[in-house]
């Protein structure tokens, strides 16, 4: 039967007890997972970290970055059971990658302010790709990112290839035409031509919120959570959620105004 590490704030400890979960004697369930089947997992844990670090708290951050380290290492794990590479092949890649990529600070570059930082790293970024498979030529952002967050970043794609609103006036000019368009599909009760307009409202607001400095992922995280602690605060006002359930719109109405006062 494995052992349990003697020290459990080492990296070599969680390495230990992943290979263990792995191994003989280990856990079914672990035993079983691929990295296909553990994706949407490191995506989950991802979001669950953001979520902690946009609610400033510390200890749940310090919770959720040792799931998101857990994925990374047992990822690690299951690549070095096929032969294909390591841990310390993950580590190396990243640190070379880094050090590479800030020749301002390992080398003798020299930068005025970070948009020459930014610049710099992009350039980096392009002479990197040269010797690996081909990616999309224009917008090379993963698929399974968050859609509003890739529409942000499809955005800031077009705008270095000189493809974009001047400013934000003329964005929300184009999102009010495209919510006309959806209404017109709604008229129209196209199911298609709905989710086509209402497509296009999401990505114009994603655009927006560009050029309006803001993040929409983040933006729509926030309303989500704001949301919802108004509804909670609603229904509090009554004894139970079936009593809630059975006032008419109107009272609910009423509540949701004093909800929103008091949140």
């Amino acid at each position: 039967m494995p052992q349990a590490p003697n020290t459990l704030n080492h990296f070599e400890s969680l390495l230990q007890v992943i290979n263990d979960l792995r191994g003989p004697g280990g856990c079914p369930w672990d035993q079983e997972q691929t990295h296909s089947t553990l994706a949407p997992y490191a995506i989950e844990e991802v979001h669950e970290m953001v979520e902690a670090i946009e609610n400033g708290d510390n200890a749940h951050i310090c919770e959720e970055l040792g799931d998101v380290l857990f994925q990374v290492v047992i990822h690690a794990v299951i690549a070095e059971e096929r032969g294909a590479f390591g841990i310390k092949d993950v580590i190396e890649s990243i640190t070379s990658k880094i050090v590479r990529r800030h020749p301002h600070v390992f080398a003798d570059v020299k930068v005025a302010g970070s948009a020459e930082v930014i610049k710099n790293w992009e350039e980096i970024k392009k002479s990197e790709k040269k010797n690996k498979p081909a990616k999309n030529e224009f917008f090379d952002v993963p698929p399974s990112m968050p859609s509003l967050q890739r529409a942000h970043k499809i955005g800031e794609k077009t705008e270095k290839y000189k493809f974009d609103w001047s400013e934000a006036s003329e964005v929300l000019t184009q999102l009010k035409s495209e919510v006309v368009e959806l209404e017109q599909a709604i008229a129209e009760k196209n199911l298609t031509h709905i989710k086509h307009e209402l497509g296009d409202v999401l990505f114009s607001t994603a655009q927006l919120a560009r050029h309006l400095n803001t993040e929409p992922e983040s933006d729509l995280r926030e309303a989500n959570r704001r949301f919802i602690k108004r509804f909670e605060k609603m229904v509090s006002y009554k004894k139970s959620l079936n009593e809630f359930i059975d006032l008419t719109s109107t009272e609910k109405e009423q509540l949701w105004k004093l909800a929103k006062q008091n949140t």
